[in-house]
């Protein structure tokens, strides 16, 4: 192959991925935006509390928010270190933060996935994650079944109802943080892990 075919091969192939679908979730001066390829859905969340912690390799900052519908949420943003990374799975990562005794996929596409858990004390808890890098997680919980639903159908109107209806409710921002990040799953899970060292040509 000469070496006009292989830079043809190579932008062909950038072009592919550039191609693929993208999301996001974020929060940003009081408001919550989530896109899924070209959709797009933006929540007022007026900012009642704001957290953070640190394990070395691994930052997150938590945001207890009140949507407009008065319902309490919390954004998480968690960020590695720049020389470590998460796990490749989202599923098993936030089922280890939530100690979910059962994880239940909802929806999936491009990084975003809607879950619903299975708490340790038997309640049912409506997550959006997204992990669309190596190095970062965002997680968005606490939203009726409704909300839940309403949300994944604007983004994608081919998105399935929620199975449980009755889910837990944030009811005052004191309690309102449900993972249960430590140590022991930083580290030792391990959640995250070291980036593989470049090995010199």
């Amino acid at each position: 192959m000469n070496i006009s075919a292989k830079l043809l091969l190579g932008l062909s192939a950038l072009l592919a991925l550039s191609g693929c679908g993208t999301s996001s979730l974020n929060y940003n001066k009081q408001q919550l935006t989530l896109q899924l390829d070209k959709a797009f859905i933006q929540l007022d969340g007026k900012l009642l509390l704001t957290e953070y912690d640190s394990y070395g390799s691994l930052t997150i900052r938590q945001k207890i928010l009140q949507l407009k519908e008065h319902n309490i949420v919390v954004y998480e943003d968690a960020r590695t270190d720049i020389e470590y990374e998460f796990e490749k799975s989202i599923t098993q990562n936030v089922k280890v933060v939530f100690d979910a005794k059962h994880t239940y996929i909802i929806y999936a596409k491009n990084h975003l996935y809607g879950y619903q858990l299975l708490l340790p004390n038997g309640k049912i808890l409506n997550v959006i994650a997204q992990q669309d890098c190596c190095q970062r997680l965002k997680i968005l919980y606490g939203m009726q079944s409704e909300q839940f639903d309403s949300i994944l159908k604007t983004l994608d109107p081919k998105a399935k109802p929620a199975y449980y209806r009755e889910v837990m409710i944030i009811n005052a921002p004191q309690n309102a943080i449900q993972s249960r990040w430590d140590v022991q799953k930083v580290h030792f899970y391990p959640l995250v892990s070291p980036l593989p060292r470049m090995l010199a040509m």
